[in-house]
C-alpha cells in the first residue's frame, strides 16, 4: 500500500484539516514545508489520537 493512499479516499479532506489543525497547535503555520522535526511531532500525535479512538471504542480506558 503507498504511503499516501488512505483506507477511505473519502476522507481525505478530512484528514488534511486535521493535520493543518495540529501542526497550528505546534505553532506551525505552513506544515507544505516542513522540518522533519515537525512532521514527526504531528505524526506522534496523529498516532496517539488513533490509539486513544481505538480504546475508546472498545471501552478501555485511554489514559491507563
Amino acid at each position: 500500500m503507498s504511503k499516501r493512499k488512505l483506507v477511505v479516499p473519502e476522507a481525505r479532506q478530512a484528514f488534511e484539516e486535521y493535520k493543518l489543525e495540529i501542526a497550528n497547535e505546534f505553532g506551525v503555520d505552513d506544515p507544505r514545508n516542513l522540518a522533519s522535526k515537525h512532521t514527526g511531532m504531528i505524526v506522534r500525535h496523529l498516532v496517539a489520537d488513533g490509539e486513544k479512538q481505538i480504546m475508546k471504542e472498545k471501552g478501555q480506558n485511554p489514559e491507563d
